[in-house]
């Protein structure tokens, strides 16, 4: 097992139990220290695949070489994203900031539905990725062909959601506007099909 990811997964599973014990113990310092300690490991496993250029999070230097490059760079890029957030969250949480972040984003949903896409947009190129790319034909068409239209669907909803934040926080007003006529639509089609039904 490789030591930098003995002490990514050490600090997630130590973040881990610690959350579990402040809740069971009613201690609110443990679960934020929990919390931090994950995102930590999350983000080390970032730092290592933006450095390296390779997978971080695995047992061996032998596993996950076909994402090596640009998909471990994007995987680098969303491990970094998801630390950083759970970082971020644990500082707000235990300077008693988070109440005010909170209606920050109600208030301004459209951060969380980039970030979101970001993450979706990534998924989709470690889908796109080929790491055997030596197969039959019929392999190809049971395994590659369905991993393709998975991550056309996660880059198509990943860009769609990444405009939906951006419109979100350009112009709150005209997207709660068309949102609520959206929704007037979807619970209007919702009630035909129920009296149908």
């Amino acid at each position: 097992m490789r030591l930098l990811t003995f002490l990514e997964y050490a600090a997630i599973v130590v973040g881990a139990i610690g959350i579990l014990a402040g809740r069971h113990f009613a201690l609110a310092k443990g679960i934020h220290l929990g919390i931090l300690l994950v995102g930590v490991g999350i983000a080390a496993g970032g730092i290592e695949s933006l450095y390296s250029r390779q997978m971080s999070l695995r047992f061996s230097e032998e596993a996950a070489q076909g994402y090596d490059g640009f998909p471990a760079l994007v995987w680098g890029l969303m491990l970094l994203l998801a630390g950083g957030a759970l970082i971020g969250y644990a500082y707000l949480l235990d300077t008693g900031a988070w109440p005010r972040a909170a209606g920050l984003l109600k208030q301004y949903p459209g951060i969380v539905y980039a970030a979101a896409g970001l993450l979706l947009a990534g998924f989709s190129v470690l889908l796109f990725a080929d790491p055997g790319a030596h197969r039959k034909r019929w392999q190809t068409l049971l395994l590659r062909v369905p991993r393709v239209i998975l991550a056309v669907v996660a880059l198509t909803c990943g860009i769609a959601t990444m405009a939906s934040g951006a419109w979100q926080i350009a112009d709150p007003q005209g997207y709660a506007q068309v949102e609520r006529q959206v929704r007037a639509r979807v619970d209007a089609a919702f009630k035909v099909i129920i009296r149908k039904s």
